[in-house]
Protein backbone atom coordinates (compact mmCIF):
# COMPACT_ATOMS: atom_id res chain seq x y z
CA UNK A 1 0.00 0.00 0.00
CA UNK A 2 1.67 3.59 -1.12
CA UNK A 3 1.68 6.00 1.71
CA UNK A 4 0.63 9.51 0.42
CA UNK A 5 3.62 12.01 0.94
CA UNK A 6 3.29 15.21 3.79
CA UNK A 7 5.35 16.73 1.60
CA UNK A 8 6.23 17.59 -2.37
CA UNK A 9 9.38 18.22 -3.25
CA UNK A 10 9.45 20.50 -6.53
CA UNK A 11 13.07 21.57 -8.48
CA UNK A 12 12.92 23.31 -11.66
CA UNK A 13 15.51 22.75 -13.76
CA UNK A 14 16.96 24.84 -16.83
CA UNK A 15 20.57 24.42 -17.88
CA UNK A 16 21.77 23.37 -14.23
CA UNK A 17 23.95 20.22 -15.15
CA UNK A 18 26.67 21.26 -13.19
CA UNK A 19 24.70 21.66 -10.26
CA UNK A 20 21.31 19.22 -10.44
CA UNK A 21 23.19 16.53 -8.81
CA UNK A 22 24.05 18.02 -5.25
CA UNK A 23 20.51 19.90 -5.09
CA UNK A 24 18.95 16.02 -5.98
CA UNK A 25 21.43 14.30 -3.15
CA UNK A 26 20.01 17.06 -0.76
CA UNK A 27 16.31 16.16 -1.24
CA UNK A 28 17.19 12.32 -0.78
CA UNK A 29 18.99 12.85 2.14
CA UNK A 30 16.19 14.20 3.91
CA UNK A 31 15.38 12.54 7.84
CA UNK A 32 11.73 12.80 8.10
CA UNK A 33 9.00 10.94 10.08
CA UNK A 34 6.40 11.44 6.96
CA UNK A 35 6.57 10.17 3.54
CA UNK A 36 8.07 12.50 0.77
CA UNK A 37 7.84 12.93 -3.04
CA UNK A 38 10.51 14.17 -5.51
CA UNK A 39 9.32 16.04 -8.56
CA UNK A 40 12.05 17.31 -11.24
CA UNK A 41 11.06 19.28 -14.10
CA UNK A 42 13.05 20.12 -16.76
CA UNK A 43 12.55 23.23 -19.07
CA UNK A 44 13.95 21.95 -22.07
CA UNK A 45 17.51 22.40 -21.09
CA UNK A 46 20.28 22.07 -24.15
CA UNK A 47 22.82 20.97 -21.66
CA UNK A 48 23.14 17.73 -19.78
CA UNK A 49 20.04 17.97 -16.95
CA UNK A 50 17.48 15.87 -18.51
CA UNK A 51 19.83 12.70 -18.87
CA UNK A 52 20.96 13.66 -15.17
CA UNK A 53 16.71 13.73 -14.06
CA UNK A 54 16.31 10.60 -15.92
CA UNK A 55 19.07 8.74 -14.17
CA UNK A 56 17.83 9.78 -10.95
CA UNK A 57 13.85 8.58 -11.43
CA UNK A 58 15.38 5.48 -13.19
CA UNK A 59 17.09 4.92 -9.51
CA UNK A 60 14.69 6.60 -7.21
CA UNK A 61 11.18 5.31 -9.08
CA UNK A 62 9.30 5.21 -5.49
CA UNK A 63 10.64 8.62 -4.81
CA UNK A 64 11.25 10.88 -7.94
CA UNK A 65 8.82 11.90 -10.67
CA UNK A 66 10.56 13.47 -13.59
CA UNK A 67 8.96 16.24 -16.30
CA UNK A 68 10.62 16.88 -19.27
CA UNK A 69 8.66 20.14 -21.13
CA UNK A 70 9.16 19.67 -25.44
CA UNK A 71 10.00 23.45 -25.58
CA UNK A 72 11.11 26.22 -23.27
CA UNK A 73 8.07 27.46 -20.95
CA UNK A 74 9.76 29.86 -18.73
CA UNK A 75 9.97 29.20 -14.95
CA UNK A 76 6.72 30.78 -14.16
CA UNK A 77 4.72 28.25 -16.61
CA UNK A 78 6.82 25.43 -15.50
CA UNK A 79 6.38 26.30 -11.75
CA UNK A 80 2.66 26.60 -12.26
CA UNK A 81 2.15 23.29 -14.11
CA UNK A 82 4.76 21.55 -12.07
CA UNK A 83 2.72 22.26 -8.62
CA UNK A 84 -0.46 20.73 -10.11
CA UNK A 85 1.55 17.23 -9.94
CA UNK A 86 2.07 17.67 -6.37
CA UNK A 87 0.15 15.13 -4.21
CA UNK A 88 1.63 16.23 -0.87
CA UNK A 89 -0.37 18.51 1.69
CA UNK A 90 3.04 20.81 1.30
CA UNK A 91 5.05 22.01 -1.39
CA UNK A 92 9.09 22.66 -0.52
CA UNK A 93 10.86 24.40 -3.93
CA UNK A 94 14.50 24.56 -4.47
CA UNK A 95 15.82 25.75 -7.54
CA UNK A 96 18.25 23.54 -9.99
CA UNK A 97 21.45 25.46 -8.59
CA UNK A 98 20.64 25.24 -4.84
CA UNK A 99 20.88 22.85 -2.37
CA UNK A 100 19.51 21.67 1.19
CA UNK A 101 22.51 21.64 4.10
CA UNK A 102 20.29 20.15 6.88
CA UNK A 103 18.66 16.71 6.33
CA UNK A 104 16.50 17.64 8.84
CA UNK A 105 15.20 20.48 7.18
CA UNK A 106 11.77 19.55 6.02
CA UNK A 107 11.09 17.41 9.24
CA UNK A 108 11.91 21.58 11.42
CA UNK A 109 9.90 22.84 8.68
CA UNK A 110 7.12 20.82 9.15
CA UNK A 111 7.27 20.91 13.04
CA UNK A 112 7.36 24.81 13.09
CA UNK A 113 3.93 25.23 11.25
CA UNK A 114 2.49 22.47 13.19
CA UNK A 115 3.04 25.23 16.34
CA UNK A 116 2.31 28.48 14.46
CA UNK A 117 -1.42 27.16 13.06
CA UNK A 118 -2.03 31.07 11.38
CA UNK A 119 0.82 30.65 9.53
CA UNK A 120 0.71 28.49 6.35
CA UNK A 121 4.25 29.39 4.63
CA UNK A 122 7.75 28.92 6.26
CA UNK A 123 11.47 29.67 5.22
CA UNK A 124 14.67 29.51 7.16
CA UNK A 125 18.15 31.53 6.96
CA UNK A 126 20.85 30.17 4.30
CA UNK A 127 24.33 30.21 3.02
CA UNK A 128 25.58 31.88 0.01
CA UNK A 129 27.92 29.98 -2.39
CA UNK A 130 29.41 30.89 -5.41
CA UNK A 131 29.14 28.65 -8.69
CA UNK A 132 32.04 26.70 -8.12
CA UNK A 133 30.86 25.57 -5.07
CA UNK A 134 32.65 27.43 -2.48
CA UNK A 135 31.70 29.10 1.00
CA UNK A 136 31.37 33.42 0.37
CA UNK A 137 28.96 33.71 3.42
CA UNK A 138 26.87 32.55 6.23
CA UNK A 139 23.72 33.40 7.53
CA UNK A 140 22.51 35.46 4.42
CA UNK A 141 19.58 36.69 6.83
CA UNK A 142 21.30 36.64 10.85
CA UNK A 143 24.27 38.79 9.23
CA UNK A 144 22.23 40.94 6.70
CA UNK A 145 23.94 39.19 3.95
CA UNK A 146 20.81 39.93 2.51
CA UNK A 147 17.97 41.83 4.30
CA UNK A 148 15.33 39.24 4.84
CA UNK A 149 11.40 40.60 3.99
CA UNK A 150 9.51 39.19 6.08
CA UNK A 151 5.89 41.67 5.41
CA UNK A 152 4.42 42.81 2.28
CA UNK A 153 5.12 46.14 3.19
CA UNK A 154 9.16 45.58 2.73
CA UNK A 155 8.77 43.22 0.17
CA UNK A 156 7.35 45.56 -2.31
CA UNK A 157 9.31 48.77 -1.03
CA UNK A 158 12.61 46.75 -1.11
CA UNK A 159 12.27 44.04 -3.90
CA UNK A 160 12.76 41.90 -0.94
CA UNK A 161 13.85 38.18 -0.56
CA UNK A 162 12.54 35.34 1.42
CA UNK A 163 14.67 32.80 -0.54
CA UNK A 164 12.67 30.35 -2.59
CA UNK A 165 14.89 27.52 -2.37
CA UNK A 166 14.01 27.68 1.38
CA UNK A 167 10.33 27.93 1.10
CA UNK A 168 7.61 25.49 2.54
CA UNK A 169 3.99 26.20 1.82
CA UNK A 170 0.84 24.61 2.21
CA UNK A 171 -0.13 23.12 -1.12
CA UNK A 172 -3.43 24.55 -1.58
CA UNK A 173 -2.86 27.60 -0.66
CA UNK A 174 0.36 27.64 -3.38
CA UNK A 175 -2.02 26.52 -6.07
CA UNK A 176 -4.13 29.86 -4.96
CA UNK A 177 -1.75 32.00 -5.53
CA UNK A 178 -0.20 30.05 -8.54
CA UNK A 179 -3.90 31.22 -10.34
CA UNK A 180 -2.97 34.69 -10.17
CA UNK A 181 0.43 34.66 -11.34
CA UNK A 182 1.67 36.84 -14.45
CA UNK A 183 3.22 34.49 -16.23
CA UNK A 184 4.89 37.06 -18.12
CA UNK A 185 6.53 38.17 -15.08
CA UNK A 186 10.30 39.00 -15.05
CA UNK A 187 10.90 37.07 -11.50
CA UNK A 188 7.31 34.65 -10.45
CA UNK A 189 8.84 34.84 -7.07
CA UNK A 190 9.03 37.94 -6.42
CA UNK A 191 4.70 38.13 -7.28
CA UNK A 192 4.11 34.84 -5.43
CA UNK A 193 6.01 35.81 -2.18
CA UNK A 194 3.82 39.22 -2.66
CA UNK A 195 0.55 37.32 -2.59
CA UNK A 196 1.48 35.05 -0.24
CA UNK A 197 2.44 37.77 2.35
CA UNK A 198 -1.65 39.38 1.38
CA UNK A 199 -2.78 35.76 2.58
CA UNK A 200 -0.56 34.54 5.40
CA UNK A 201 2.15 35.23 7.73
CA UNK A 202 5.86 33.86 7.51
CA UNK A 203 7.20 31.25 9.99
CA UNK A 204 11.17 32.24 10.03
CA UNK A 205 13.71 29.68 11.20
CA UNK A 206 17.15 31.26 11.97
CA UNK A 207 19.59 28.33 10.93
CA UNK A 208 21.07 27.71 7.33
CA UNK A 209 19.58 24.83 6.18
CA UNK A 210 19.78 25.97 2.61
CA UNK A 211 22.97 26.78 0.32
CA UNK A 212 22.10 29.74 -2.37
CA UNK A 213 24.27 29.63 -4.85
CA UNK A 214 25.49 33.16 -6.94
CA UNK A 215 25.20 31.83 -10.91
CA UNK A 216 26.47 34.71 -12.26
CA UNK A 217 24.39 35.24 -16.26
CA UNK A 218 21.24 33.79 -14.40
CA UNK A 219 17.83 35.39 -14.82
CA UNK A 220 18.39 36.83 -11.63
CA UNK A 221 21.99 37.60 -12.29
CA UNK A 222 22.50 39.13 -15.77
CA UNK A 223 25.98 39.99 -16.39
CA UNK A 224 24.56 42.14 -19.50
CA UNK A 225 23.91 45.43 -18.39
CA UNK A 226 20.97 46.03 -21.40
CA UNK A 227 19.57 42.35 -19.27
CA UNK A 228 20.06 43.71 -16.22
CA UNK A 229 18.35 47.06 -17.24
CA UNK A 230 15.38 44.99 -18.59
CA UNK A 231 14.69 42.98 -15.89
CA UNK A 232 14.50 46.79 -13.09
CA UNK A 233 12.28 47.98 -15.56
CA UNK A 234 9.84 44.84 -15.33
CA UNK A 235 10.41 44.72 -11.84
CA UNK A 236 9.08 48.28 -11.22
CA UNK A 237 6.37 47.76 -13.62
CA UNK A 238 5.60 44.78 -11.28
CA UNK A 239 5.41 47.23 -8.16
CA UNK A 240 3.18 49.74 -9.69
CA UNK A 241 1.07 46.72 -10.51
CA UNK A 242 0.84 45.35 -6.67
CA UNK A 243 -0.07 49.04 -5.76
CA UNK A 244 -2.85 49.07 -7.27
CA UNK A 245 -3.62 45.07 -6.77
CA UNK A 246 -3.65 45.72 -2.88
CA UNK A 247 -4.76 49.35 -2.26
CA UNK A 248 -5.63 48.42 1.56
CA UNK A 249 -1.70 47.96 2.16
CA UNK A 250 0.12 49.93 4.72
CA UNK A 251 1.45 52.54 2.23
CA UNK A 252 2.61 54.53 5.06
CA UNK A 253 5.39 52.22 6.35
CA UNK A 254 6.40 51.53 2.86
CA UNK A 255 7.27 55.08 2.97
CA UNK A 256 9.39 55.34 5.62
CA UNK A 257 11.01 52.22 4.42
CA UNK A 258 11.41 54.04 0.95
CA UNK A 259 12.54 56.71 2.78
CA UNK A 260 15.38 55.31 4.88
CA UNK A 261 16.45 53.42 1.54
CA UNK A 262 16.81 56.84 -0.61
CA UNK A 263 18.67 57.91 2.28
CA UNK A 264 21.23 55.27 2.49
CA UNK A 265 21.56 55.53 -1.62
CA UNK A 266 22.09 58.91 -1.42
CA UNK A 267 24.62 58.65 1.16
CA UNK A 268 26.37 55.87 -0.70
CA UNK A 269 26.83 58.19 -4.26
CA UNK A 270 28.13 60.95 -2.39
CA UNK A 271 31.21 58.58 -1.55
CA UNK A 272 33.78 59.71 -3.40
CA UNK A 273 35.18 57.43 -5.82
CA UNK A 274 38.43 55.62 -4.00
CA UNK A 275 38.00 52.41 -6.57
CA UNK A 276 39.85 52.38 -9.99
CA UNK A 277 37.49 49.19 -11.00
CA UNK A 278 34.23 50.35 -10.30
CA UNK A 279 33.27 46.63 -10.81
CA UNK A 280 29.52 46.49 -12.33
CA UNK A 281 29.05 50.18 -13.44
CA UNK A 282 31.69 49.58 -16.52
CA UNK A 283 31.45 47.47 -19.55
CA UNK A 284 34.15 45.51 -21.42
CA UNK A 285 33.27 45.82 -25.12
CA UNK A 286 35.05 44.24 -28.08
CA UNK A 287 34.82 45.71 -31.73
CA UNK A 288 35.30 44.19 -34.78
CA UNK A 289 37.15 45.73 -37.97
CA UNK A 290 36.49 44.11 -41.45
CA UNK A 291 39.18 44.44 -44.61
CA UNK A 292 39.10 47.63 -44.74
CA UNK A 293 40.09 48.37 -41.42
CA UNK A 294 36.99 50.88 -39.89
CA UNK A 295 35.91 49.08 -36.54
CA UNK A 296 31.96 48.60 -36.77
CA UNK A 297 30.07 50.68 -33.64
CA UNK A 298 27.13 48.02 -34.67
CA UNK A 299 28.23 44.42 -34.51
CA UNK A 300 29.76 44.96 -30.79
CA UNK A 301 29.97 42.23 -27.99
CA UNK A 302 29.33 43.88 -24.42
CA UNK A 303 29.41 42.88 -21.36
CA UNK A 304 29.73 43.90 -17.74
CA UNK A 305 32.74 44.47 -16.14
CA UNK A 306 33.64 41.90 -13.37
CA UNK A 307 36.41 41.51 -11.04
CA UNK A 308 37.57 38.71 -13.19
CA UNK A 309 36.08 37.02 -16.56
CA UNK A 310 35.99 35.30 -19.48
CA UNK A 311 34.27 36.24 -22.45
CA UNK A 312 34.22 33.63 -25.70
CA UNK A 313 33.25 34.38 -28.94
CA UNK A 314 33.26 33.39 -32.44
CA UNK A 315 35.18 35.44 -35.34
CA UNK A 316 33.21 36.35 -38.64
CA UNK A 317 35.23 35.32 -41.55
CA UNK A 318 35.63 38.63 -43.11
CA UNK A 319 37.31 40.43 -39.23
CA UNK A 320 40.53 41.06 -39.60
CA UNK A 321 41.00 43.11 -36.28
CA UNK A 322 39.53 43.22 -32.88
CA UNK A 323 40.19 46.19 -30.71
CA UNK A 324 39.23 45.61 -26.78
CA UNK A 325 38.06 48.05 -24.86
CA UNK A 326 38.61 46.93 -21.14
CA UNK A 327 36.24 50.02 -19.85
CA UNK A 328 36.09 53.49 -19.73
CA UNK A 329 37.95 54.67 -17.02
CA UNK A 330 41.45 53.56 -16.03
CA UNK A 331 42.20 50.20 -15.33
CA UNK A 332 44.77 47.81 -13.97
CA UNK A 333 45.03 43.83 -14.69
CA UNK A 334 47.17 41.13 -13.39
CA UNK A 335 45.80 39.37 -16.14
CA UNK A 336 44.79 39.62 -19.76
CA UNK A 337 45.01 36.98 -22.20
CA UNK A 338 43.41 36.75 -25.48
CA UNK A 339 43.26 32.53 -26.44
CA UNK A 340 42.74 30.76 -29.06
CA UNK A 341 40.73 28.01 -27.86
CA UNK A 342 41.48 25.78 -31.09
CA UNK A 343 45.56 25.14 -30.43
CA UNK A 344 44.83 26.78 -27.07
CA UNK A 345 47.96 29.73 -27.76
CA UNK A 346 47.70 33.19 -26.55
CA UNK A 347 47.55 36.00 -29.64
CA UNK A 348 49.57 39.29 -28.29
CA UNK A 349 48.33 42.71 -29.18
CA UNK A 350 49.93 44.33 -31.35
CA UNK A 351 49.27 47.58 -29.43
CA UNK A 352 47.79 49.13 -26.71
CA UNK A 353 47.64 52.81 -25.24
CA UNK A 354 48.85 51.63 -21.81
CA UNK A 355 52.07 49.82 -20.55
CA UNK A 356 52.91 46.05 -19.68
CA UNK A 357 55.02 44.91 -17.18
CA UNK A 358 55.73 40.88 -17.07
CA UNK A 359 52.00 39.75 -17.13
CA UNK A 360 50.49 43.06 -15.98
CA UNK A 361 48.78 45.29 -18.09
CA UNK A 362 48.56 49.29 -16.36
CA UNK A 363 46.20 51.23 -18.04
CA UNK A 364 46.81 55.30 -16.09
CA UNK A 365 44.35 56.75 -18.61
CA UNK A 366 40.88 56.49 -19.02
CA UNK A 367 39.33 54.56 -22.21
CA UNK A 368 42.17 51.52 -21.86
CA UNK A 369 42.24 49.51 -25.10
CA UNK A 370 44.27 47.00 -26.57
CA UNK A 371 44.54 46.13 -30.62
CA UNK A 372 44.49 42.36 -32.08
CA UNK A 373 45.41 41.78 -35.72
CA UNK A 374 43.30 38.45 -36.36
CA UNK A 375 43.74 37.89 -40.17
CA UNK A 376 44.99 34.05 -39.60
CA UNK A 377 42.25 33.19 -37.30
CA UNK A 378 38.88 33.93 -39.37
CA UNK A 379 35.49 31.81 -38.67
CA UNK A 380 37.49 30.76 -34.39
CA UNK A 381 36.20 30.99 -31.47
CA UNK A 382 38.25 33.01 -29.21
CA UNK A 383 38.28 33.76 -25.06
CA UNK A 384 39.26 36.60 -23.49
CA UNK A 385 39.86 36.00 -20.28
CA UNK A 386 40.67 39.14 -17.56
CA UNK A 387 41.58 39.43 -13.99
CA UNK A 388 41.70 43.05 -12.39
CA UNK A 389 44.35 44.44 -9.59
CA UNK A 390 42.75 44.35 -6.07
CA UNK A 391 43.13 47.99 -6.08
CA UNK A 392 42.79 50.59 -3.54
CA UNK A 393 43.29 54.26 -4.51
CA UNK A 394 44.04 55.08 -8.19
CA UNK A 395 44.06 59.31 -7.35
CA UNK A 396 47.11 58.49 -5.55
CA UNK A 397 50.08 60.41 -6.71
CA UNK A 398 52.55 57.08 -6.48
CA UNK A 399 49.60 54.94 -6.96
CA UNK A 400 51.62 52.87 -9.86
CA UNK A 401 54.85 53.11 -7.68
CA UNK A 402 52.62 51.64 -4.97
CA UNK A 403 51.75 48.62 -6.90
CA UNK A 404 54.79 48.12 -9.30
CA UNK A 405 56.61 47.83 -5.21
CA UNK A 406 54.06 45.07 -4.08
CA UNK A 407 54.92 43.40 -7.07
CA UNK A 408 58.78 43.99 -5.93
CA UNK A 409 57.95 42.99 -2.48
CA UNK A 410 56.25 39.91 -3.85
CA UNK A 411 58.81 38.66 -6.09
CA UNK A 412 61.76 39.48 -3.72
CA UNK A 413 61.58 35.85 -1.41
CA UNK A 414 61.53 34.04 -5.07
CA UNK A 415 64.44 35.85 -6.15
CA UNK A 416 66.20 34.59 -2.45
CA UNK A 417 65.18 31.05 -3.62
CA UNK A 418 66.28 31.72 -7.00
CA UNK A 419 69.58 32.70 -5.21
CA UNK A 420 69.75 29.69 -3.27
CA UNK A 421 69.19 27.44 -6.53
CA UNK A 422 71.85 28.80 -8.36
CA UNK A 423 74.65 28.45 -5.38
CA UNK A 424 73.61 24.22 -5.46
CA UNK A 425 73.58 24.91 -9.26
CA UNK A 426 76.96 26.32 -9.23
CA UNK A 427 78.24 23.31 -6.87
CA UNK A 428 76.22 20.65 -8.91
CA UNK A 429 78.37 22.07 -11.85
CA UNK A 430 81.85 22.42 -9.79
CA UNK A 431 81.50 18.80 -8.38
CA UNK A 432 80.61 18.01 -12.48
CA UNK A 433 83.97 19.37 -13.47
CA UNK A 434 85.98 17.24 -10.71
CA UNK A 435 84.40 14.10 -11.97
CA UNK A 436 84.68 14.77 -15.32
CA UNK A 437 88.70 15.43 -14.74
CA UNK A 438 88.91 12.31 -12.74
CA UNK A 439 87.14 10.11 -15.30
CA UNK A 440 89.69 11.73 -18.20
CA UNK A 441 92.58 10.74 -15.71
CA UNK A 442 91.19 7.06 -15.33
CA UNK A 443 90.96 7.06 -19.42
CA UNK A 444 94.84 7.92 -19.51
CA UNK A 445 95.37 5.15 -17.39
CA UNK A 446 93.37 2.50 -18.60
CA UNK A 447 94.85 3.10 -22.14
CA UNK A 448 98.48 3.72 -20.99
CA UNK A 449 98.28 0.16 -19.21
CA UNK A 450 96.16 -1.87 -22.18
CA UNK A 451 98.53 -0.50 -24.56
CA UNK A 452 101.61 -1.36 -22.38
CA UNK A 453 104.07 -4.06 -23.31
CA UNK A 454 103.05 -5.64 -19.63
CA UNK A 455 99.68 -5.71 -21.26
CA UNK A 456 100.07 -6.33 -24.58
CA UNK A 457 102.43 -9.82 -24.50
CA UNK A 458 99.99 -11.92 -22.14
CA UNK A 459 97.27 -11.04 -24.22
CA UNK A 460 98.88 -12.78 -27.38
CA UNK A 461 99.66 -15.26 -25.29
CA UNK A 462 96.29 -15.84 -24.34
CA UNK A 463 94.80 -15.51 -28.05
CA UNK A 464 97.50 -18.36 -29.14
CA UNK A 465 96.08 -20.55 -26.37
CA UNK A 466 92.39 -19.65 -28.00
CA UNK A 467 93.25 -20.38 -31.15
CA UNK A 468 94.44 -24.33 -30.45
CA UNK A 469 91.08 -25.51 -28.91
Amino acid sequence: METKPLVSIICTVYNKGPWIAQAIESFLSQQTTFAVEILLVDDASSDQSPQILADYAERYPDKIRSFYNESNQGISKTWVRICQEAQGDYIARCDGDDFWLDPLKLQKQIEALEQNPQSRWSNCDFDVYNQDGVLKAQAGFEKDVIPLADTYEKMLATRGFTMASTWLIERELMLEVNTELDLTTSDDTFNLQMDLFQRTELTYLPEPMVAYRINEGSDSRPKDFDALTYRFNRLLDTQLDYVEKYPQSDFKEMTKILLRRNNDYELELSKPITSVSQIGSQTVTIYFAAADGVFSQEDILRKTLEAEDTITFKLSPDVTRIRIDLSEIPSFYSKVALIDKEHNTEILPYDLNGFQFQNDYFFPQPDPQLFYEIKDYHGKELTLHYQMMNVDDVTKLNYIGDVLGRKLLELGPKAEELTIYKVQCEHLQQRNQELQAQLEEMVVRYNSVTHSRRWTIPSKFINLFRKRK
